[in-house]
């Protein structure tokens, strides 16, 4: 097996599909099959599981994802060496919280693309926990997450913009903080794993104690819905909710969090994996913009 094999098998690991894949990588099916027969041939064991149309990694996958995520870094790290200012036919790959990737990336990465053409660039979309998994196991090059300020102590962390935080209700039945008392109150908790899960229990705790109407939303457009369909309350970043405040769908109650409640997005990284010139070329592009 050589490097693009070890392309393949990392890339349709990521993505969950040989179609993905082929659409990255601009290989055929055909090509992507033969990549993958080839490694699985040199280790006498299936890396991949095909069950219908879905693909599942199988145990000795699991074992070579992060020795061939090593070596193609290695492998892009020589690379530059050679071609020090060429960041054309490169590929990135980072993780994402939907919160950063939705409402504060998507414009920002269409941008960088048109002026990298030859770019591409992967998003790896999943839970905080998820991805940090993912990033210590070299699976991806870094993530961009929202978070307080000293969260994330395992990974090196730059911080690129504060998320300005508040109580977010329905336009047409959250006039004042004041409605919140009242027993008709849907609240919807974020998930458990959210990085301002503890902002709601500590500034909205008091009220839900009281209630028995409560919701626990898995992303933030369940949580968006529930408050318009339900008339419910959360805490969300602005970012997140702009478009809806300047419609008047939603009202949004700005907080005046503690130094040590305040949440930014952020951009991570494994302080022992090497990060290519063209990664900082993005990072210092998008820090730019989001502080502009």
């Amino acid at each position: 097996m050589d490097i693009k094999h070890l392309i393949t098998f990392k890339t349709i690991a990521q993505l969950g599909s040989f179609t993905k894949a082929s659409q990255v990588l601009n290989y055929s099916q055909s090509t992507l099959t033969i990549h993958i027969q080839t490694i699985e041939k040199e280790l006498d064991g299936r890396v991949f599981d095909r069950i219908g149309r879905h693909i599942a990694i199988t145990a000795l996958g699991n074992e070579l994802l992060p020795l061939a995520a090593a070596i193609i870094t290695n492998y892009e790290e020589i690379e530059t060496l050679k071609r020090p200012h060429d960041s054309g036919n490169q590929t990135i790959t980072l993780g994402m919280q939907e919160s950063v990737a939705l409402y504060r990336l998507q414009p920002l990465i269409r941008r960088f693309q048109q002026t990298h053409p030859q770019v591409t660039l992967i998003q790896v979309l999943g839970h905080k926990s998820e991805l940090t998994e993912k990033l210590l196991a070299s699976e991806l090059d870094a993530m961009f997450v929202m978070q307080r300020r000293d969260e994330q102590a395992q990974l090196p962390a730059v911080e690129l913009v504060e998320e300005k935080m508040g109580i977010v209700g329905n336009h047409s039945s959250l006039h004042s903080l004041t409605d919140l008392a009242a027993e008709t109150t849907v609240f919807i908790y974020p998930k458990n794993d959210c990085s301002y899960r503890n902002i709601f229990d500590k500034y909205l705790g008091g009220y839900v104690t009281k209630q028995t109407n409560l919701i626990e939303a898995l992303s933030i457009e369940a949580i968006k819905n529930n408050i318009l369909l339900h008339h419910g309350v959360s805490v969300l970043p602005y970012s997140t909710v702009a478009s809806e405040i300047a419609s008047r769908q939603l009202r949004f109650f700005e907080l005046d969090l503690t130094e040590k409640d305040k949440i930014s997005t952020q951009f991570l990284y494994h302080k022992k994996k090497w990060l290519s010139p063209l990664l900082h070329e993005f990072t210092f592009f998008v820090e730019k913009e989001l502080r502009s």
